[in-house]
């Protein structure tokens, strides 16, 4: 894109009132658009922008893009370009115009073309697309082919192939009720086993039925835009956390789940509740009666449970932010209306109710005083006794999270570094009294992936070489303290390792950290993505990982090569 053009682009929207033309509806959290936006704002060009609580509108996406088009003048070349690319790609949210957008159907909306001529051109491409005074709408397909291929001890020499299809629609009513809706269902041939190494796949539920040969997922969201105050109802992936890898409070760990959400938003302060509908641990299908007859059916056991959570954020611009949350698990019951009120203290909540809930704390802080430099740090309290508190004691249920983020580390120009370091104490997410109550859903931690009685250390180095090429190199390193078992699974020793294994009154009083079985994991990735026509992405990387366990002297290795090509028409 030439300056000029890039110039009459940054004018055309600063002549605009964005706010005419938000779109309510939800932007999904792994949206690489939020990869540039937090880059932005470690350089100082965003100063308003939190990224804690995912996902954002396409309102406020297309607010914060129009902001960093203010500043053209101090990203560099390929910073232009990805600037571009995203206001191409969310043109109507940040200028109110259609001009150059394509419905492949035949529109009758002002300002659109229509058909397949300009199926390969630059340009956001649809579908279909429609809009007038009152609402929008806008349907892509989505096409997904995968290859990938494993060599080494986890499965010996195995592969996967997929192809996946669906349709993605969305749109807003009155310039306030948006609404969003993803379905996919892909057929593979190949390693189930593969395919549920992959973290993301591996949370289908439907990957787990050995008699199909295929998987498929649907996210829905509703969402009311007030300005100051919003509100949305649906499913759909939900982060929540300052970690650049792992979020403590809420992670890529579990599978998406249905909420219920509101926030409110005035200059320094913002207001976050959710209330979430999660899945209680897995267990084995039983044989049960069925009320009209003497046959025996299968059927699950799987308990209802919930999480509700709130955060208060404090802003700081040029300095910092200061946030505060609070959650609680419970289960076994319906929905608890002392839960579903956004103006409540949970844990006098919880004490209310009984105090039969898993009640957690936590708070963060990210700072801003140094264009380039962003550093984040949680600390969560599972369990908090003032009296003991640097006593070792197994009550004392804590995890600590720090990261670092630099732009443009050693002085090379469109990069990025980043560090962070975990550490979650023995028993953390674990519940003593009801194994319902633990931080999980669907026998996965909701918080971070290592579990309790594990530190992990992250580091991610990124470069943005040119227009629609990113590169991504990172590398894990996590230590767990494992229960031990004998031959038979019998419990022999509790580390506080498994999360769905309280503290018994056998249990010491004091927790080793590390304590237990010590397997070791390191994992190093190499990751391109490369966009050679607008929404046609070709995806490609390596993993080589390894496994120590310190009793067995046990060592496993492996290495995954994989391959896609992905596109939204």
């Amino acid at each position: 894109m030439t300056h000029r053009n890039l110039i009459f682009a940054a004018a055309l929207l600063l002549a605009v009132p964005p706010l005419m033309f938000g779109q309510a509806e939800n932007v999904p959290a792994t949206d690489p658009v939020y990869v540039f936006l937090k880059r932005m704002e470690v350089r100082g060009i965003l100063d308003s922008y939190s990224d804690v609580v995912l996902p954002l509108s396409r309102r406020e996406i297309g607010e914060y893009l129009v902001t960093v088009g203010k500043s053209t003048d101090r990203l560099t070349a390929s910073e232009n370009d990805w600037l571009r690319r995203y206001l191409d790609e969310f043109r109507y949210e940040a200028s109110g115009i259609t001009e150059g957008t394509n419905s492949l159907i035949a529109t009758s909306s002002e300002g659109m073309t229509s058909g397949s001529a300009r199926f390969f051109a630059d340009g956001q491409k649809y579908l279909y697309a429609y809009r007038d005074t009152n609402l929008t709408f806008f349907v892509n397909g989505l096409l997904t082919f995968d290859a990938r291929r494993i060599s080494g001890d986890a499965l010996g020499n195995a592969h996967a192939e997929f192809i996946q299809g669906g349709a993605s629609a969305r749109g807003t009513i009155y310039n306030r009720l948006g609404y969003s809706f993803q379905a996919v269902n892909a057929a593979f041939r190949g390693s189930r086993e593969l395919l549920a190494r992959d973290p993301a796949i591996s949370q289908i539920q439907t990957l787990g039925q050995t008699n199909i040969q295929n998987f498929d997922q649907a996210e829905g969201v509703v969402r009311y835009d007030g300005g100051l105050v919003s509100a949305q109802v649906g499913t759909q992936r939900v982060l929540w956390g300052t970690g650049y890898d792992q979020k403590m409070i809420i992670s890529d760990n579990i599978a998406p789940f249905p909420f219920i959400r509101a926030d409110f938003h005035y200059k320094f302060l913002r207001f976050t509740f959710i209330h979430g509908w999660l899945l209680g641990l897995p267990r084995p299908w039983t044989d049960f009666v069925s009320a009209d007859s003497a046959a025996k059916l299968k059927g699950p056991s799987i308990a209802d449970k919930y999480i509700a959570a709130h955060r208060l954020e404090f802003s700081f611009p040029h300095l910092l932010d200061v946030g505060f949350q609070d959650m609680v698990i419970y289960s076994n019951r319906s929905p608890d209306l002392a839960y579903l009120a956004p103006m409540m203290l949970l844990e006098s909540a919880a004490r209310a109710r009984g105090d039969r809930d898993n009640g957690l704390w936590s708070m963060d802080l990210r700072t801003h005083f140094t264009p380039g430099l962003e550093l984040a740090g949680t600390v969560l309290f599972d369990d908090l006794h003032f009296g003991d508190f640097f006593k070792n004691r197994y009550y004392n249920k804590n995890a600590y999270q720090i990261g670092v983020y630099l732009t443009d580390p050693l002085m090379i120009r469109n990069s990025s570094l980043i560090v962070e370091w975990t550490r979650v104490q023995p028993f953390v997410f674990s519940h003593d009294y009801s194994i319902e109550d633990t931080y999980t859903s669907n026998g996965a931690v909701i918080g971070p992936r290592i579990g309790p009685n594990s530190d992990s250390w992250f580091i991610r180095g990124d470069l943005f070489p040119a227009e629609r090429l990113t590169l991504s190199l990172r590398f894990f390193y996590e230590r767990h303290g494992d229960n031990v078992y004998d031959a038979g699974g019998n419990l022999l020793m509790n580390a506080g390792g498994n999360v769905e294994q309280g503290h018994r009154t056998e249990d010491p009083l004091a927790a080793t950290f590390l304590g237990g079985n010590l397997v070791k994991t390191r994992s190093l990735q190499l990751l391109a993505t490369f966009e050679p026509v607008y929404q046609i992405w070709i995806d490609g990387w390596y993993e080589a990982d390894r496994l120590e366990t310190a009793a067995t002297g046990a060592v496993s290795s492996n290495g995954t090569f994989g391959l896609r090509m992905r596109t939204a028409f």
